[in-house]
C-alpha cells in the first residue's frame, strides 16, 4: 500500500520532470519535428534547383552524396579530394549539399576550393614532400601520384 501511495506522489513529479504534460504535446512535439524537416528539405531542394537551373534531378542521391561529403571534415580531406577530381565545377551544387546537410564542414570545403583552383597543378596539393594526408585519403592520393 505503501508503495501504491508513493507512486500516485511521485507519478505527477517524474512526468514533469520528462517535459511531458500529456499525449497531445508529444504528438505535437512529433508534428513540429516533421514539420521543420519537410521545410529544411523544401528549402535544400529550391537550393538544388536553382543551383542547377532545373527541377529533373535525383534528389535522394544528391542527400545520399551530401551525407558522405559530411564525413570530410577537415580542408585537408577536401583539398585531396577535389584535386584528385580534377574538377571543381560541381563544387556549387556540393556546398548546398553540404549548407543543408552539416553546414560545420562548409568552411574547411570553401577553403579547399579556394586553393584547388588557385593551384597551377592540384596534384601537386596531393602529392608535393610533406603533405600530411589522413589515413582515409592516403591510398588514393598515393595511386593517383605514383600514376603522375
Amino acid at each position: 500500500m505503501r508503495a501504491l501511495a508513493l507512486l500516485l506522489v511521485l507519478l505527477p513529479t517524474l512526468a514533469a520532470c520528462s517535459g511531458a504534460d500529456g499525449p497531445e504535446e508529444g504528438a505535437g512535439s512529433a508534428e513540429q519535428v516533421a514539420q521543420a524537416r519537410d521545410e529544411a528539405t523544401a528549402e535544400w531542394r529550391a537550393a538544388v534547383e536553382a543551383e542547377l537551373g532545373t527541377t529533373t534531378y535525383d534528389f535522394d542521391a544528391l542527400q545520399q552524396d551530401a551525407a558522405v561529403d559530411c564525413m570530410r571534415t577537415s580542408v585537408a580531406d577536401w583539398t585531396v579530394e577535389l584535386a584528385l577530381s580534377g574538377d571543381t565545377s560541381t563544387s556549387g551544387l556540393t556546398r548546398v549539399g553540404l549548407e543543408h546537410a552539416c553546414d560545420d564542414v562548409v568552411a574547411a570545403f570553401d577553403e579547399a576550393v579556394a586553393a584547388v583552383e588557385g593551384a597551377a597543378d592540384p596534384l601537386d596539393l596531393v602529392c608535393d614532400p610533406g603533405v600530411e594526408l589522413s589515413a582515409a585519403t592516403a591510398p588514393t592520393a598515393e595511386l593517383a601520384c605514383a600514376n603522375r
